[in-house]
């Protein structure tokens, strides 16, 4: 198949699946293509989604400015100093693991991703009171704010995605905390992890400056095309058909996910 024509389905599968499920930047299903539509292997894959992930938390960022600026100072430092510490060390941890681990290993793990991610949009859902929490359980709260960035950072560096789709789940479900925090938080946290997984995977992987420039632009182009049809499908995407959609999606990457176990 012409490689252009590979290019514009997956921007049209990603962005409309996404823009259904409310996703904007770990689209993980752009992997999954990525390795069975475009034939890349899954270390090319993954170094090509990072790309997707930093321009699409970048972005979010960028969007949220005036939120985050207006954070506690105590909170802030915590954004600009600890968390990227974290993150730093998860995703060094996970990048010798993705550059030292057998190719089986990758394909094994990127399938059991695939089916826990399929299995949570299944079975887990939030409810509009999710969004109100305000009292959340400290315990929860500091672990999720000591090891999140550290999870966040290990499978960012060794399989690309944020686990960003059992991260806030567990934070909301488990702790209590209030949703549109948690993903906030989450969200820097995928910025760093994915920026920090971009340079190791360049200077520690080795991958080479040549690859690394085509990753870049196979990945920000992707980007910005999921990007246009994201906007273009949330804009007609009625909220009355998510639930039933998420349902759907979660059932066809749980088979998906038997393709790589």
């Amino acid at each position: 198949m012409n490689p252009i024509l590979v290019f514009l389905i997956i921007a049209l599968i990603v962005g409309f699946v996404t823009a259904g499920l409310k996703i904007q930047y770990d689209r993980f299903f752009a992997i999954i293509l990525l390795v069975t539509m475009m034939k890349l292997s899954v270390v090319g894959a993954v170094n090509v989604f990072l790309w997707i992930v930093f321009m699409g938390s970048g972005y979010l960022l960028w969007q949220n400015r005036n939120k985050i600026m207006e954070m506690p100072r105590q909170n802030l430092n915590k954004f600009l100093t600890l968390i990227p510490l974290l993150a730093f060390i998860g995703a060094l941890a996970g990048s010798i693991f993705f550059n030292s681990v057998d190719y089986r290993v990758l394909v094994v793990t990127l399938g059991i991703i695939a089916l826990v991610y399929g299995l949570r949009l299944v079975f887990i859902h939030f409810k509009p009171h999710e969004h109100e929490y305000k009292n959340e359980k400290s315990l929860y709260l500091k672990l999720c704010a000591i090891f999140g960035p550290i999870v966040s950072g290990f499978f960012t560096g060794f399989i690309g995605t944020t686990f960003k789709s059992i991260k806030i789940p567990f934070g909301v479900k488990v702790g209590k905390m209030n949703l549109a925090q948690t993903y906030l938080g989450n969200l820097i946290t995928a910025f760093y992890a994915s920026f920090f997984a971009i340079i190791l995977h360049v200077f520690y992987v080795r991958k080479g400056l040549s690859m690394t420039l085509q990753n870049a632009t196979l990945g920000i182009g992707l980007w910005v095309a999921i990007h246009i049809v994201y906007k273009v499908t949330d804009k007609y995407f009625k909220d009355k058909w998510r639930k039933t959609f998420q349902v759907i999606i979660g059932a066809i990457l749980v088979l998906v996910a038997f393709k790589f176990l």
